[in-house]
């Protein structure tokens, strides 16, 4: 797929793919990645979209690919993030309501652009990363990491050495992130017995550190969810844009905390107030311990579609969740299909005035 390149309003260039079967698309779908990922991630979806009518839009997130690479991490804090994607819809010409997708950090991402841009979206579809509200205290990510353990591998990510360290040791590293089901489920074991689980605290840096006891232990660890191939791409890719910017939005919880903060005292002020709420799918896999089942079971708690004057940290949506039994992070990838159906059969419900078309077999 041809990929194209804007400067937006805020400076940065982002490169996307733009994907549309017909002069006159039913809606635009904004398709946001996550880490470690590239725009092709969704290309299993991007064809059966476009085929369904829709207008696919899928730019390389800052930092990744051919998109620009600013080393100031400031640049990589959530606020910042979605005002490039504000910048990016206006410089494409796309200022009416949109759909937006995210999976992992892409779904980060798309959760504070319902906060920051609620006028921006029509619908919002995410994966695998729960809605978090903001925080009224700040907490460190090592609290944060002890007080969830399997996200201490993001303390690991967040510190500065592990750059250069992750850059090293690719032909490790994303073999051990792109696992199928059981490689996120927390209890695979090593050659010698022991628990190898990338999601233990000090896991990731033991292994990242320690390529001989990596190479030796890769055999054991799960099947991946990409073929060698597409490992190749991925590497090639990550090899030539480096793992600075990807890295980065590990590294801005302070000033996403600042920033919401002052989106928290700001509260519904000076934000558009929709009659309706806004419709909101959220997928995740049921072996995904990075996505903890007691932060999705607090969503609905989170997002209320009884009051339109609901204040922040509430969304006001219309929430509808979907467990995919036996499958891990990955689920663009594990449940090709469901995904791309499921996500067909949310728009249609929710966009209204189009004709019903057949869902999508890949």
């Amino acid at each position: 797929m041809k990929q194209n390149k804007v400067i937006v309003a805020t400076g940065r260039t982002y490169a996307y793919v733009d994907a549309k079967s017909t002069p006159s698309p039913r809606a635009t779908l904004l398709c946001l990645h996550g880490f470690p990922d590239q725009w092709y991630g969704w290309e299993h979806q991007i064809t059966a979209w476009s085929k369904a009518g829709y207008r696919v839009l899928v730019p390389h997130m800052l930092g990744y690919g051919q998109t620009d690479k600013p080393q100031d991490i400031e640049a990589y804090s959530t606020k910042n993030l979605c005002a490039d994607l504000a910048a990016f819809l206006d410089s494409l010409g796309l200022f009416e309501p949109l759909v937006v997708i995210g999976h992992d950090w892409g779904a980060a991402v798309a959760w504070r652009f319902l906060l920051w841009y609620p006028e921006r979206l029509k619908l919002l579809i995410n994966m695998s990363v729960p809605y978090f509200p903001p925080w009224t205290t700040y907490i460190p990510i090592e609290e944060a990491s002890r007080r969830v353990p399997s996200f201490a591998y993001q303390e690991y990510f967040a510190s500065p050495e592990s750059t250069a360290q992750v850059e090293r040791a690719l032909s490790i590293f994303l073999p051990a992130l792109f696992q199928g089901p059981r490689g996120f489920s927390g209890h695979q074991q090593g050659s010698s017995g022991e628990n190898i689980s990338i999601l233990r605290p000090g896991q990731m840096k033991a292994l990242i550190n320690d390529e001989t006891r990596l190479r030796a232990q890769q055999p054991t660890l799960p099947p991946m969810v990409i073929s060698p191939e597409e490992l190749n791409r991925y590497r090639a890719d990550f090899e030539q844009g480096g793992m600075h910017g990807p890295l980065s939005y590990y590294r801005n919880t302070r000033s996403r905390y600042d920033d919401e903060l002052q989106l928290l005292k700001r509260g519904n002020r000076n934000r558009s107030s929709p009659s309706k709420p806004i419709p909101i799918l959220f997928i995740y896999g049921s072996e995904d311990k990075t996505c903890p089942e007691n932060f999705v079971k607090r969503m609905p708690q989170l997002i209320t579609k009884s009051d339109p004057n609901v204040r922040l940290p509430l969304l006001y949506g219309d929430l509808k969740m979907i467990k995919l039994d036996g499958v891990g992070h990955w689920v663009l990838l594990e449940a090709k299909e469901r995904v791309t159906n499921e996500v067909l059969s949310f728009l249609e419900q929710n966009l209204a005035g189009r004709t019903a078309l057949p869902l999508a077999k890949l």
